[in-house]
């Protein structure tokens, strides 16, 4: 088990990045909310930094729906953000200057959207975030499905990021708890 508490960044954990007009949330995302579920909960126990980053509404549009069992709780730090990155907040930068020198795990979902945005601004700033994929869903961008985008997302986020295997994950960070 590792001894250093990471920082645990969800991104766009909200129903509209899951779940498509159909409503019928495509099994591999399933599996993704439950693996964040996991690592969430585990975060939760230990005491780890937990951040939130959602995209705001467009003005007009309704406020987004977290997924219910993702939800903030009132001592996470919840970004509400202009752009697609994650550091279009002005303030995130602040929580990744507050873990420094730890590990900054990045999971949740718009994969080849927010989720790319974000680790090219990590590159640019500097910042080490580690992606988890086995913790990174997408809807499906036609005419591509979901397993199909995951795969083109990943192909470019590995090129910018370093991304740990959920293997890995279970071994280093969630060694006390039953394998997901």
């Amino acid at each position: 088990m590792n001894p250093i508490a990471p920082c645990l960044i969800l991104l766009d954990c909200q129903m509209d990045q899951v779940q498509p007009p159909d409503g019928k949330i495509d099994p591999e995302n399933q599996a993704v909310i439950k693996r964040i579920e996991t690592l969430l909960q585990h975060a939760r126990h230990k005491g780890w930094t937990v951040c939130h980053s959602q995209l705001a509404p467009e003005r007009g549009e309704p406020a987004r729906v977290p997924i219910k069992s993702l939800r903030p709780t009132t001592r996470e730090t919840v970004f509400v953000r202009p752009g697609l990155s994650a550091f279009s907040d002005p303030y995130f930068h602040q929580i990744l200057a507050r873990s420094a020198g730890t590990p900054c795990l990045l999971i949740g979902f718009s994969a080849p959207f927010a989720m790319l945005a974000t680790v090219f601004d990590a590159q640019t700033r500097g910042q080490e975030l580690t992606v988890v994929p086995d913790a990174v869903g997408s809807l499906a961008v036609e005419p591509r499905n979901v397993a199909e985008t995951r795969s083109m997302s990943f192909d470019l986020i590995g090129r910018l990021s370093p991304t740990l295997d959920w293997s890995e994950v279970e071994r280093s960070w969630l060694s006390d708890l039953a394998p997901a």
